[in-house]
């Protein structure tokens, strides 16, 4: 399998799944920032994550995710079982639906956009919406991972957000706090950090 990636976004999830299903990959960096790239992603929007395998072509994190998972099927990264299913379901929605778009504003009007586009007005609203999304998700009792007992590719998409809330300067309960250390400090992530960002 082939990931197209880039530095620092959400190819890290695809990653960070494949090396806790230790399968076997390759990696391609894309050339995002250039207006001339050498290496194009296949999205039709020059994106990642993409994923060839063998040919077949998926875009989007969550669906690749979602597949990389079915490949394996019987790991418990994503759960057959019809209610641990539907947890791990309601999580990577929650992530993708609540948190993620204004955290991804957010950061946009914060860090990555130019100057002359960054809009605070844009920023204050996005840096509120995400503020209470995670209000919401101090309601669910974490154990140690946001399903109960057992990692699965609901923590990767939770988590991921978590740092991006770190990195606009949102602070975070103690609690999500300890939440991301055990994440970070599982070797897959590490792994998939080395990978994606070098």
């Amino acid at each position: 399998m082939k990931v197209y990636t880039f530095p620092k976004s959400r190819s890290l999830r695809v990653l960070w799944s494949l090396e806790e299903l230790h399968l076997d990959y390759e990696t391609v960096r894309v050339d995002l920032l250039s207006a001339t790239p050498e290496i194009r992603s296949p999205h039709p929007q020059n994106k990642v994550p993409v994923l060839d395998d063998k040919g077949f072509l998926i875009f989007e994190s969550a669906a690749i995710c979602k597949y990389v998972c079915a490949k394996t099927a019987g790991q418990c990264l994503y759960p057959a079982e019809l209610r641990a299913n539907a947890r791990v379901e309601q999580w990577m929605s929650f992530a993708l639906t609540e948190l993620e778009p204004p955290l991804w504003s957010l950061l946009k009007h914060v860090a990555l956009l130019p100057d002359a586009l960054k809009v605070a007005a844009v920023a204050e609203v996005a840096r509120r919406e995400a503020e209470s999304a995670i209000k919401c998700l101090e309601h669910q009792s974490i154990a140690s991972w946001i399903t109960g007992d057992t990692f699965t590719i609901a923590d990767i998409f939770v988590a991921q957000n978590l740092m991006w809330a770190k990195a606009c300067g949102i602070p975070l309960p103690t609690v999500f706090e300890e939440y991301l250390l055990r994440c970070q400090t599982r070797e897959a992530y590490q792994q998939a950090v080395i990978r994606n960002n070098g």
